[in-house]
């Protein structure tokens, strides 16, 4: 859960903050922006950051900086937007402890419930934004990304990325000398026009192609060099047909990077995975062999202790055909 109730904080977790606001320009600002408007979150925000080390923090004061620039001067809103996203996240967390289940089943389901009511889906993003840099795993994705991922690409890759979001991974991607193209697909147009604003708010010059498309109609082979999916599985009804079809487009010798939540319960999150294993095997399954694999539970918890309490886990893979 999300939210300000836990465990006493010890002694040296105490200071994570206040050490954070004194070293990391942007992150120290964007911490202080939240806890300024809503002090109670303050000891959520002292498990997560401060399960990372100083070079973690250094990268996530990179994102931090972009999401500053994204918000501009509308501090309060986006910051008013997280607060709420993280209530419904708890709501959603109270129906999985009861249930077992996600809320929504099917993709018309969360297209009712989310994708269709535009004043969600601005605080929802707006939320999500924020969340890329104060959550443990949604940040130690983009470090794994970073750190791990992107040195792997070679020298003229083709780049994809699946549902870009607000352009972070993108921005980052587009830096890459050995990044020769970039493009980026979803199934929304409104989605790819909030990510072009981004990334122009970014000053991301690279051109990018962003496309609208539906992954499970993809019918290119060995288009890419680089593909990059993250945080989509779980949205999905077919997830094991959305992987095999980015398989087809991977040539030999590129690389996947996969990210996938188990146990994540979200408003708009249909397809659960239970394990650790669940996830491995579905990476395997699209015909993928694992080279690379990192689990960062939520909050900066031990994988025994989210497996235990059935708390969510960013299960994050770097993929190579398996032939």
């Amino acid at each position: 859960m999300i939210d300000s109730q836990g465990e006493p904080l010890t002694r040296g977790e105490a200071s994570a903050t206040n050490r954070i606001m004194r070293s990391c320009e942007n992150l120290g600002w964007l911490v202080a922006a939240v806890l300024e408007r809503w002090p109670s979150h303050q000891p959520y925000l002292e498990r997560s950051l401060g399960a990372h080390d100083g070079p973690a923090l250094r990268d996530i004061d990179w994102a931090a900086a972009q999401v500053r620039r994204l918000m501009g001067d509308e501090v309060d809103t986006f910051c008013s937007h997280y607060r709420w996203m993280c209530d419904v996240f708890n709501l959603e967390a109270l129906h999985f402890r009861r249930t077992g289940e996600y809320r929504c089943k099917t993709f018309a389901e969360a297209e009712v419930a989310v994708y269709q009511d535009q004043a969600f889906m601005e605080k929802y993003m707006d939320g999500l934004l924020l969340s890329q840099a104060l959550w443990f795993n949604h940040a130690r994705s983009f470090i794994g990304f970073k750190n791990r991922f992107l040195p792997m690409i070679q020298p003229g890759s083709d780049y994809l990325e699946i549902g870009p979001g607000h352009g972070l991974f993108l921005a980052l991607a587009a830096q890459q000398p050995q990044v020769k193209s970039l493009t980026a697909w979803d199934i929304s147009n409104e989605s790819l026009r909030k990510t072009g604003e981004a990334l122009r708010r970014l000053d991301v010059a690279r051109p990018i192609q962003l496309e609208q498309r539906d992954v499970m109609a993809v019918r290119e082979a060995g288009s890419f060099d680089a593909i990059v999916i993250a945080e989509v599985l779980e949205h999905l009804e077919a997830p094991l047909a959305a992987l095999q079809s980015l398989t087809r487009c991977l040539r030999q010798n590129g690389r996947m990077f996969v990210n996938v939540p188990i146990n994540s319960p979200a408003p708009d999150h249909i397809f659960l995975l239970r394990s650790p294993q669940e996830a491995a095997d579905l990476v395997r399954a699209a015909g993928l062999r694992i080279i690379d694999e990192s689990l960062e539970p939520m909050s900066g918890r031990t994988i025994e202790q989210a497996m235990a309490g059935k708390a969510t886990v960013t299960c994050l893979y770097i993929a190579e055909r398996d032939e």
